[in-house]
């Protein structure tokens, strides 16, 4: 089952486990959405892993803001992001693995951009709650880069 979310999909969803998994998907979609640093944060543990498309790697909730704030007031101001949950796999009951799909448009200047994404998110329950503990962003490469001699 795959769903897709945007920034309206935050507000509208149950609690089971997998539901507030998505819900975690869409309200980080949302917060992207709206430059909130602060609110991708909240989304993750406090000694959460964070590598970006680049390879960068963010340790810890506060590193993760930052990086999130610097790149919201620069290179990625006013871009939108969609995401698609393509799988869910619960490794246990209080740890799950969520693979997703990502579409970021952006402008940097005078230059449109897009980017097609795998992120991968592992999620752990603290109590009640689903926090991200690990997010590994893996840009896909153009279809022309992919040939089996490249592998």
């Amino acid at each position: 089952m795959t769903t897709e979310y945007t920034q309206a999909s935050a507000g509208r969803l149950a609690q089971s486990d997998g539901e507030a998994i998505h819900h975690i998907v869409a309200r980080f979609v949302a917060a992207w959405n709206d430059g909130d640093s602060a609110a991708i944060a909240a989304l993750f543990a406090e000694e959460a892993d964070f590598i970006n498309v680049l390879g960068a790697h963010d340790r810890g909730r506060a590193s993760i803001e930052a990086s999130h704030r610097f790149i919201f007031d620069t290179i990625y101001r006013g871009s939108r992001n969609r995401y698609t949950v393509e799988t869910i796999r619960f490794i246990r009951p209080d740890v799950a693995v969520a693979f997703l799909r990502a579409h970021l448009t952006f402008h940097a200047g005078e230059r449109t951009g897009e980017i097609h994404a795998r992120p991968t998110m592992v999620l752990a329950k603290e109590g009640a709650d689903w926090r991200i503990v690990v997010f590994q962003n893996t840009k896909i490469a153009a279809p022309e880069a992919r040939s089996g001699a490249d592998l």
